[in-house]
């Protein structure tokens, strides 16, 4: 890759020289099932994605926030992942208004839609989980998926 091309041209124009960037062949990798778990999976099953979803759950957040509160993704595969999501739709990359100028990264209603995934996989493994290890990083906002679901229990309207 140089300087962000993944394929180039060299054309000419008015005996000058340019390159123009070519469009970038998608990473899609099926299991090539007709079936609805397995084009879930198509989706969201790579490493790292449902984490980063687990991120943008709370609200946009600009690329080195995830990375930030992503220990161990390497910036390659973070930038994969993401360009992954936008393209199915999972994700929108949008420049915040000055004075921040800066891109943050969303979730689309598609990706929100997996709240109820994550609070599900959350219980699931909450069994396994245990004292941390001396190695596991923590972050506090890790714990809002399965505190919202024991709030829910409590009842109506404590949840909003």
């Amino acid at each position: 890759m140089l300087l962000g091309f993944t394929k180039f041209e060299l054309g000419k124009s008015n005996n000058m020289s340019r390159l123009r960037r070519m469009p970038r062949q998608p990473r899609r990798r099926s299991y090539d099932q007709h079936c609805a778990a397995a084009r879930a999976l198509d989706l969201v099953g790579d490493r790292w994605t449902l984490l980063v979803v687990r991120e943008l759950l709370a609200g946009p957040r600009r690329y080195t926030d995830l990375h930030a509160d992503l220990p161990g993704v390497s910036t390659d595969m973070l930038a994969g992942r993401l360009k992954d999501m936008e393209g199915a739709e999972l994700v929108t990359r949008r420049r915040l208004p000055p004075p921040a100028s800066a891109y943050v990264y969303e979730l689309t209603p598609r990706g929100r839609e997996l709240l109820p995934v994550l609070r599900t996989l959350a219980a699931w493994g909450a069994p396994d989980l245990g004292e941390p290890r001396p190695t596991d990083a923590v972050r506090a906002h890790w714990y809002a998926i399965p505190l919202l679901g024991a709030l829910t229990e409590l009842g109506a309207g404590v949840v909003q």
